[in-house]
């Protein structure tokens, strides 16, 4: 399930985060009903270009999720990191466009789904 989860969640910062925010501009703003503004580009760029390095890390680590526990672990962090944007984001702004909710019901349950099938550890062994 764990190598299912990471693909699935590879596909989605790839495809539907990282490239519409590295091909950033007023279309794909419209496209998804965003406000587009020019000065926030150097933002939106390199944070396009985090989400396609989350993507082929979380790609990498499908391929034997024990192996790459550490990458689960990054996982884990960077959706918690997103619920705690999303929530201090939602108290200053008062609410959220649908498609930030979208994001955000997406982040939840990933975050929830890597908790639940993170790979457990033996604890290590003391050598003589």
């Amino acid at each position: 399930m764990l190598k299912i989860l990471l693909l699935i969640a590879a596909i989605l910062e790839i495809i539907f985060r990282g490239l519409p925010a590295v091909f950033a501009s007023e279309g794909i703003a419209n496209l998804f009903g965003l406000e587009y503004i020019e000065g926030a580009l150097v933002y939106v760029h390199p944070f396009g270009m985090f989400m396609i390095v989350f993507g082929i890390l979380f790609f990498m680590a499908s391929r034997d999720p024990v192996k790459y526990n550490i990458i689960v672990d990054v996982a884990i962090l960077r959706y918690a990191a997103a619920l705690v944007a999303y929530i201090v984001s939602l108290i200053k702004l008062g609410s959220l466009d649908t498609f930030w909710w979208i994001h955000l019901i997406i982040d939840v349950v990933l975050l929830a789904l890597f908790i639940i099938y993170r790979p457990k550890t033996a604890p290590a062994q003391a050598s003589a």
